[in-house]
């Protein structure tokens, strides 16, 4: 259930609708979290301000779930921003290569993240980048599909890894019988072939095609979570591009989407089908954005 749902709660705000489940025992101490209300995330005990006990400390709505034994009280927000978390899938780019890491932007607005070479697995095999021998020669500003390992909240230092063959420098399969040795033709973290309907093919149908550039697409954190959910949320959008137009694309949690086709212009036919989905927040309609999306499917791609 939830309580105040359209109503904006602000760091500090008074709660006093969670005053009632509050049953504070009298040998209870006054520093400790009530034991009839169990806070979730984004709300903490405040025993200086008695009226209120509970102040929320970040910025969100209110959500109350008390078909539980234990009612539970949290404060419900969506990021702006990406906040790396340990396993995260992510796009970066790769800034310069140095004597034991590789240097890469995760996010303009952070410091670059590292890719240290023993966290670079190339094959199947386990061989790390460690040898210079086996160490892929990537060009500066290559796209590497990597996942989050270790994340320091203090130092914000993020540390990156390839953890196999299906990560790594993202190519586009042009040419793909030519590809060197340790590096990796398409990865499909999402693909036509599995969203599409219609008859698209997904990888297959891209084999033979002539020259084209993928596209990187920033967008916001809930189009990220659309694109990357595993139920039923962002099928229908998916599945009404590709049956316009097959095409292939990479997720990262960061806000990136690497998106390829057989033609170049149909990879901006798709970037612009998540673009203006994107930035008219249909994510945020009462059916998921499942009307609009087939509007902007059909003006941007054909009827």
């Amino acid at each position: 259930m939830s309580l105040d749902a359209l109503e904006i709660i602000l760091p500090g705000d008074a709660l006093p609708q969670l005053s009632p489940l509050l049953t504070q025992q009298p040998d209870q101490p006054q520093d400790t979290k009530p034991r009839s209300l169990r806070l979730g995330p984004g709300l903490t005990l405040s025993p200086s301000t008695p009226s209120t006990p509970i102040l929320p400390y970040r910025y969100g709505t209110l959500n109350l779930t008390t078909h539980t034994k234990r009612p539970t009280a949290s404060i419900l927000s969506t990021p702006r921003h990406y906040h790396p978390s340990p396993n995260d899938p992510v796009l970066v780019t790769l800034l310069r290569t140095t004597a034991e890491q590789f240097m890469v932007q995760l996010t303009p607005y952070t410091p670059p993240a590292i890719i240290p070479f023993e966290n670079y697995i190339i094959n199947n095999a386990g061989t790390t980048a460690s040898a210079r021998k086996s160490r892929p020669n990537l060009p500066i500003g290559a796209t590497i599909y990597a996942r989050v390992s270790v994340v320091h909240k203090h130092l914000e230092a993020v540390e990156l890894s390839v953890p196999g063959p299906d990560y790594g420098e993202v190519i586009s399969q042009k040419n793909t019988s030519s590809t060197p040795s340790g590096q990796k033709t398409k990865k499909e973290s999402q693909s036509s072939s599995s969203a599409a309907a219609g008859g698209t093919t997904g990888a297959a149908s891209l084999a033979n095609r002539s020259e084209v550039t993928p596209y990187i697409l920033t967008t916001s954190q809930p189009m990220t979570k659309l694109l990357l959910a595993e139920d039923t949320l962002g099928k229908p959008l998916l599945s009404a591009v590709a049956s316009k137009v097959p095409f292939e694309m990479i997720v990262g949690k960061n806000g990136r989407v690497w998106i390829d086709a057989a033609t170049q212009k149909e990879v901006v036919k798709v970037v612009r089908c998540f673009k203006e989905f994107d930035e008219a927040e249909a994510w945020n309609d009462d059916d998921g954005g499942l009307v609009r999306g087939r509007e902007i499917v059909g003006r941007v791609c054909g009827r």
